[in-house]
């Protein structure tokens, strides 16, 4: 948008080519700046903040897993800024604790799997805001045979989350944040803010 100078002043009988050729020759201080577009995302960015997103996300559900690695593994391969590295590594803690505690009910989940299926992301030279759907699921540590019925393998769920990202030192991306859009009913167990009843996690 233009940003008028003080000895800017146009008289109201000025013709449309006069007001013209008045901008054309404003001195360079007073132009008008040129228009701000919104950056988009190349390929290869979208590419490396999926790939990202999926570590961070299966790092998290193979906490819960007889699997599991160390929280000191697990946090110290995450590519992170410092508030987020501390975030994470709580986190990891309370879903590895979460894990142990769904062993001892009624054994647990023997592995996990997360595919990340992006909707939207927005680049700039040092940020990106990804936008997608996470796709969890944790397999019971019962076999087919031992399930009764039609009951599942896996316990599978599907979660909206938001997650932003800043440029590292070295040029690379950091996790920044990270933001699930739970609109209502009971949290993925991927999710620490669910509470651990009695009767364990959700029914197989």
């Amino acid at each position: 948008m233009a940003r008028p100078g003080t000895g800017r002043v146009i008289a109201a009988g000025v013709t449309a080519t006069a007001a013209l050729l008045a901008l054309i020759h404003l001195p360079p201080h007073i132009q008008p700046s040129p228009p701000r577009t919104t950056p988009s995302a190349s390929t290869a960015d979208t590419t490396e903040l999926a790939r990202l997103a999926t570590d961070y996300l299966q790092q998290r559900a193979d906490m819960l897993t007889a699997a599991r690695p160390t929280v000191e593994a697990a946090s110290g391969s995450l590519r992170a800024t410092p508030a987020m590295a501390a975030r994470a590594r709580s986190e990891l803690t309370a879903l590895a604790e979460k894990g142990r505690q769904y062993e001892g009910v009624d054994g647990g989940y023997t592995r996990a799997r997360v595919d990340v299926e992006v909707t939207g992301a927005d680049v700039t030279d040092r940020t990106a805001t990804l936008r997608l759907t996470d796709h969890t699921r944790l397999y019971f540590s019962s076999t087919p045979q031992q399930t009764e019925g039609d009951a599942p393998d896996c316990e599978e769920s599907a979660l909206p989350r938001t997650m932003t990202f800043a440029r590292g030192a070295d040029g690379g991306w950091l996790l920044s944040s990270d933001r699930a859009e739970v609109t209502g009913g009971p949290l993925p167990t991927t999710e620490v803010a669910e509470v651990i009843h009695a009767g364990g996690h959700p029914a197989h």
